[in-house]
């Protein structure tokens, strides 16, 4: 009996070490499995937030380009093929600069490729569309299943896969994003491909009444700063009358300054900021809110780009039809100081209220002084940049538009709503290179219906001369019966800066 109980332990023992064996191999199997699928899990997670990151590192590539269009005054096109960015027709309706791919992280393993398209104008200036398509590698063999077949005859992987094992889903279902160019393309390895689209929309030179950055001496003793809608028609005073219709447009002559320094004669009719000065209510005439800690800085202005511009006519100017606020007819002159009218184009005789005023659109860049009398005829809207110095009498600017758009039409017949009169000729003082002031000078007799935007210019008005429109500049001085009047209808100007007005993720 004692040696058979020997014998049936010691098989018990070789089972159990055979079920041992077992076990564990089926454990390390299991072990071997789960982490492998746990690393690819993990890399695909990780390249996942890492292609988010590259598609966002090539929108602020493309972004920083966008506003290098303010500082360098060249044109779109020119801009971007100067900084190697390549022309492509797509998307639509083109042309768009494709730049990438754009390599990023450790041992390149993400890259962007990034398209900029002029999408939309506003007040006739571009919108700029920004397409980034982020990727992150995934190493490792391209293990495809889910095959659906992205066309009749390609094998590939699942349309609705968010990884491209073998081919690009998105090229080949949505082309360049719009449904144009579908292609099947092989991808050089497994990836994560993540597409961001923002758009690049301008910031306006008048977003306010009057802006000086350094220093604001006015209005006039015997003037005052106040403003209206020029919707309702011509100018007149009600800032301080509440019961008049119109009194919730007059009490918008707000006065920024970017210093401390700020010194008020005549009344504002309107809100007051400074950065560090002490204005207080008390012993000022001062209607709306002040803030003595707003700071803010204004960019120099670069002259345009005067590639292809016309020389200018001295004396008349007639600005030839089919002119739009996106393509203006371009004129340059070396001075303009010997007189100059604008002449603009009419509604065609056909068209409704035909041989009548139609909006007219032209830039003017002076490559000196501007002074001596100068016209603009009804509809035309004027943009004249100068690098040297303005001095001028006030009735020698003459606009002959009117507020309210009363008897001015587009080009097809209907009703102008461009309201605004000042808004019709617009200066813009060039900053200097070298660094120094730039000086405009506004005198007796008459008064001004423009804007001026001059970051580095000093702004005098000198008599009795009023200015209705929008002001920005360096310095402002107001003395005697001088003032001031904010056209509320004024909008946008020229850009001097983007910003990013939309973000999605293009999720497809």
């Amino acid at each position: 009996m004692k040696k058979s109980l020997q014998k049936q332990s010691g098989s018990t023992m070789i089972y159990a070490l055979l079920t041992i064996v077992i076990l564990s191999l089926i454990a390390a199997n299991v072990l071997v499995n789960s982490t492998t699928r746990y690393n690819v899990s993990s890399k695909q997670v990780k390249g996942w937030k890492e292609a988010l990151y590259a598609a966002e590192a090539g929108g602020d590539v493309a972004f920083a380009e966008v506003r290098k269009l303010v500082t360098t005054g060249l044109p779109f096109s020119a801009q971007f093929v100067a900084d190697g960015w390549t022309v492509s027709a797509s998307p639509t309706p083109g042309p768009a600069y494709v730049k990438g791919p754009i390599t990023l992280g450790e041992n390149n393993s993400l890259s962007a490729t990034v398209t900029v398209d002029s999408a939309t104008y506003t007040n006739g200036y571009a919108c700029y569309r920004i397409r980034s398509v982020g990727t992150a590698k995934l190493f490792g063999l391209p293990r495809v299943g889910m095959d659906d077949r992205m066309n009749s005859t390609t094998k590939g992987d699942s349309l609705i896969r968010k990884i491209d094992f073998k081919y690009d889903h998105f090229l080949a279902r949505y082309g360049d994003g719009d449904g144009n160019n579908t292609t099947i393309q092989a991808v050089s390895n497994p990836q994560i491909a993540r597409r961001v689209e923002t758009v690049a929309v301008p910031q306006w030179s008048f977003t306010g009444a009057l802006k000086a950055t350094a220093s604001f001496s006015g209005p006039g003793s015997a003037g005052w700063i106040d403003s209206y809608d020029s919707k309702n028609g011509a100018y007149y005073f009600a800032a301080n009358n509440p019961l008049d219709p119109h009194y919730s447009d007059a009490t918008n002559g707000d006065v920024a300054v970017g210093s401390s320094s700020f010194t008020e004669f005549g009344p504002i009719y309107g809100n007051v900021t400074t950065n560090g000065g002490n204005v207080t209510h008390s012993g000022a005439n001062i209607s709306g809110t002040i803030d003595n800690n707003v700071p803010f800085s204004i960019p120099p202005l670069v002259k345009p780009d005067t590639t292809g511009y016309l020389p200018g006519t001295a004396g008349t100017l007639n600005v030839p039809a089919g002119t739009t606020p996106s393509t203006p007819a371009q004129y340059v002159y070396s001075s303009l100081s010997g007189g100059l009218t604008i002449n603009g184009q009419n509604v065609l005789p056909l068209l409704p209220n035909g041989g009548k005023p139609a909006e007219t659109y032209v830039t003017i860049v002076v490559n000196g002084d501007v002074g001596g009398t100068i016209t603009i005829e009804q509809g035309v809207n004027a943009k004249i940049y100068f690098t040297g110095n303005f001095s001028d009498k006030g009735n020698d600017l003459v606009n002959n538009n009117v507020d309210g758009a009363t008897g001015i039409y587009n080009v097809d017949g209907t009703p102008s709503t461009d309201y605004s009169r000042a808004g019709h000729m617009q200066f813009y003082g060039v900053s200097p290179t070298d660094g120094s002031t730039q000086t405009i000078n506004i005198t007796s007799p008459g008064n001004v219906w423009a804007t001026f935007y001059a970051p580095s210019a000093d702004l005098s008005m000198i008599g009795n001369p009023d200015i209705f429109g929008a002001i920005v500049c360096k310095n402002f001085t107001g003395n005697g019966n001088t003032g001031f009047h904010y056209d509320k209808e004024i909008i946008g100007g020229i850009p001097i800066d983007y910003q990013v007005a939309s973000y999605i993720e293009d999720v497809r």
